[in-house]
């Protein structure tokens, strides 16, 4: 066994990816298991980005759809989503006219409170993509309740959803749908909170039980069931 004491050379695998019109690097393996901030801030701590939704769909996208899926790396992924939950750096504020996600880039999940006069006013000056609102920067989207459907999907309308087009954006949402093809149980899920009050959450993907590729905005984080793959900037 080697001396913990003694010097040595630790290095991370990088698993680049394609994602959008570049590439990102993730960082191998994952952090975890852990709950969503302990994670985030674990993440923080090694000078990585924290994975939002928009990143991770292009990862999942990889591990499941790529020529290279059959890599360790892209098999720890699966691995991952089969038996605990991928931690979605995103903060869905749901309320009785549709969602709020703001990409959580200080992953500090429900400490703080949203508001969501507050987030309308980031919302001003930004662009409309099929009903879902985004912010200039893209931080911040709204998804109204007409664009989206809670519960069992196929995998095209899982693609078009409001719910996953605003958390991981509109080719981030087309790589979710192709990869849920993929899963044992082609039905993919949407889960969310349908009250009329506002609730805030955060998100995770995983492979549920008995059914395809799950979705949830609507995590609490209390679970220290999840990991996270940061981003080397």
């Amino acid at each position: 066994m080697a001396d913990k004491n003694l010097p040595r050379i630790e290095t991370a695998t990088k698993i680049r990816v394609p994602h959008e019109s570049t590439e990102i690097s993730f960082a191998f393996p994952s952090a975890g298991p852990d709950n969503y901030r302990n994670i985030g801030n674990k993440i923080l701590s090694q000078n990585q980005k924290v994975p939002t939704g928009d990143y991770t769909a292009s990862l999942i996208h990889s591990a499941y759809c790529s020529e290279a899926q059959n890599e360790l790396e892209f098999q720890n992924v699966r691995e991952i989503m089969k038996n605990r939950l991928l931690w979605v750096f995103n903060r869905n504020l749901w309320t009785g006219k549709g969602v709020y996600v703001i990409q959580d880039l200080k992953a500090v999940g429900r400490s703080q409170p949203l508001n969501s006069e507050d987030l309308e006013k980031k919302l001003k000056g930004g662009k409309e993509i099929n009903g879902i609102r985004f912010s200039k920067d893209k931080l911040v989207r709204f998804a109204p309740k007409e664009t989206y459907r809670l519960g069992e999907h196929s995998p095209e309308s899982f693609a078009k959803d409001g719910v996953i087009v605003a958390n991981c954006g509109v080719e981030g949402a087309e790589k979710l749908g192709e990869a849920s093809t993929k899963f044992r149980l082609k039905k993919p899920s949407v889960y969310g909170i349908g009250n009329e009050g506002e609730e805030q959450r955060v998100a995770a993907l995983y492979e549920g039980a008995g059914s395809g590729l799950d979705f949830c905005g609507s995590n609490v984080f209390g679970s220290g069931n999840g990991d996270a793959f940061g981003i080397f900037p």
